[in-house]
């Protein structure tokens, strides 16, 4: 599909971007190197952890030791800085549609489905008119960089969440809710407590099929229904 010109994108300042490939490396090299520094001091204390990495590290003679160290450092690094781009949002807003790029993935939201769109937290979220969740994504976008593009091409931005005032607190055995949402919710909070991020979203994206959407304040979950 070719690109719509008049097309508004989001992204994270360039510096940022192509800056991650030169600091990541660099730190890398350093974080590897200090590892080696230390390494023969380390290995004379028998009581400190990880006592092969350091042996290994300090077995190496110069110049080869401290170039290799430098080197794996680095490939380290670079291999941070990739795991960086690959979950790096890009947003691009057109008057037809909402794309959201992660990596090599893209997800499209067509405009006339679109009710509201806010950034909740470190997400930025587009619900339907009737106040479903269509898109809940992390992002470090700037907010109002975001606001300025939304509102350029005519979405109803929102400085909260217009349903913000629907949530309840969830409590074990909610009477409002079934069986399999109240297990549910209470699996998630036994993810939030091991601090499980990944089952934790699990967990929300199925809640919200089931028509339940979830929000965390302090660690307690609130919900509402969507229908």
């Amino acid at each position: 599909m070719a690109a719509d010109p008049d097309a508004t994108t989001v992204a994270e300042h360039v510096l940022v971007r192509r800056g991650s490939w030169v600091i990541c490396p660099l730190l890398g090299a350093l974080a590897v190197f200090l590892l080696r520094l230390v390494a023969a001091w380390v290995t004379a204390l028998p009581w400190a952890p990880f006592q092969g990495v350091f042996e290994l590290a300090a077995s190496v003679p110069d110049p080869w030791g401290t170039v290799g160290a430098i080197v794996i450092g680095a490939v380290i690094g670079f291999g941070f800085a990739g795991l960086m781009a690959q979950e790096r949002l890009t947003v691009t807003i057109s008057a037809e549609q909402v794309t959201l790029t992660v990596g090599r993935s893209e997800q499209h939201t067509e405009r006339a489905v679109i009710g509201s769109v806010f950034v909740d937290g470190k997400h930025l979220v587009l619900l339907d008119s009737s106040g479903g969740e269509l898109v809940r994504q992390k992002s470090d976008l700037d907010k109002r960089a975001l606001r300025r593009a939304f509102a350029e091409h005519g979405y109803p931005w929102r400085d909260k969440d217009p349903f913000a005032g629907h949530y309840s607190l969830w409590v074990e055995d909610t009477p409002e809710l079934s069986l399999r949402i109240n297990t549910l919710l209470a699996a998630r909070e036994r993810a939030l407590r091991k601090r499980d991020g990944k089952e934790a979203a699990l967990l929300r994206t199925e809640l919200a099929e089931r028509g339940i959407l979830v929000r965390d304040v302090q660690k307690r979950q609130y919900w509402r229904a969507t229908s």
